[in-house]
């Protein structure tokens, strides 16, 4: 039986890297005795999969892991015993039972890696003087081409990286700008917070250089009858 669960990686553990907050998940489902199906062969592992892995320093109330279980468990049930192993920072905040494999067509229904096209991000960034900073974001939002240098395993190439921010807002609260956002994110098309910051951070004038920007994920979005829905929703 599949499930899709939320949940948070806090703001205390953000530096904690990836596979560290996996073998913690890992570890908290053996404890909490929780029957998750293993994989067949000499290497047997959990059949569980993080919907997007977060970078290093970025914290969030919006994760997503599928987990498969040899048998069926009310959703409650799992959210109560997970909460009651995990550690400081990683709390499972809703369960979803994926009744069907297949949708009506024959097509079988994703998991929640393929079904992601997006994320929503809360960014602060710190300036040493922010008197000019709503007149330089206003010019920059009329801009059509966002320019950025997008770096891959592979490459470095010049990206225009506009058409990947489907929404952006924000607001000015003393020394702080403080932008609400949601980018692409997935396999078809993604946009790092961090990549977004850095092109903010460059075409306005007087940003902290020395001081951390602050990265909080608020939720992953998939595409839903032609509207962006968050994730746990797409497969109700």
């Amino acid at each position: 039986m599949r499930y899709l669960l939320k949940f948070t990686k806090d703001k205390d553990i953000r530096f904690v890297a990836h596979l560290d907050i996996m073998r913690s998940i890992q570890r908290s489902i053996k404890r909490a005795g929780i029957p998750i199906e293993y994989s067949k062969g000499f290497n047997p592992h959990m059949t569980m999969s993080i919907a997007q892995p977060l970078s290093v320093g970025v914290y969030s109330y919006g994760e997503y892991m599928d987990l498969n279980l040899k048998e069926e468990l009310d959703e409650k049930t799992i959210m109560e015993k997970f909460n009651e192993c995990s550690p400081i920072g990683i709390k499972v905040t809703g369960v979803l039972k994926i009744e069907n494999q297949y949708y009506e067509d024959g097509k079988k229904v994703p998991q929640a890696m393929a079904a992601l096209d997006g994320a929503e991000y809360t960014i602060k960034i710190k300036y040493n003087d922010t008197a000019s900073l709503d007149s330089e974001m206003k010019e920059m939002m009329k801009n059509a081409q966002w320019n950025a240098l997008k770096k891959s395993k592979k490459e470095e190439k010049l990206v225009n990286i506009r058409p990947m921010v489907k929404s952006l807002n924000y607001k000015i609260e003393q020394d702080t700008l403080i932008v609400n956002t949601l980018v692409s994110c997935g396999s078809r098309e993604n946009l790092s917070a961090e990549l977004l910051a850095q092109y903010i951070t460059s075409n306005t004038e007087n940003a902290k250089q020395d001081s951390f920007t602050d990265v909080k994920r608020e939720d992953l979005y998939a595409l839903k009858n032609k509207k962006m829905v968050p994730l746990i929703n797409y497969f109700k």
